[in-house]
């Protein structure tokens, strides 16, 4: 079950990719590669595999910090992209590196493990960033940010959910 929740969980990524590289007005170089790299990241986690999660979790909080850096409010030469898509952007990569991780980690029956699970904690982050999401939706003007948000909130919930 948490495989197909998983594989739902792509459509609404690549629905997201695709507005944000249909924004003619901005072109964002950076948020399309962020967005590329999550959908790769989930593609290969759900059907493929080949990549361990502990590396695409690393990769995308190397990328999440590197978006964060190179969108930095007082770069002049960047083209004038919302600071709230940023955060949006930066902390989605934040956590589905946590997602990524979490359903990686999947313990056999035969095994056991100790200390605190990680599900509740990741379920919190999920409301945490919907209602972000949410905040961001009702202040964007533009369509395809609405859209793009929309999609990112709606892969987080269902790898959420697939992760718990």
């Amino acid at each position: 079950m948490s495989e197909t929740l998983h594989l739902w969980a792509v459509a609404p990524a690549a629905i997201g990719t695709c507005c944000l590289a249909a924004d003619r007005a901005r072109v964002r170089p950076p948020e399309v590669v962020a967005s590329v790299l999550m959908l790769l990241a989930m593609l290969d986690a759900g059907l493929f595999g080949v990549v361990p999660p502990v590396y695409w979790t690393a990769l995308l909080l190397a990328a999440a910090l590197g978006l964060a850096i190179w969108r930095r409010p007082r770069q002049r030469r960047a083209p004038q992209v919302p600071a709230l898509m940023t955060l949006h952007t930066t902390l989605g990569m934040v956590v589905m590196a946590g997602l990524q991780i979490a359903m990686g980690g999947h313990a056999t029956a035969s095994e056991h493990a100790h200390g605190l699970s990680l599900a509740p904690v990741l379920a919190a982050v999920a409301v945490g960033y919907g209602l972000l999401s949410l905040t961001a939706m009702r202040r964007m003007p533009a369509r395809l940010d609405r859209a793009q948000i929309g999609a990112m909130v709606a892969s987080v919930a269902l790898m959420a959910v697939a992760a718990v």
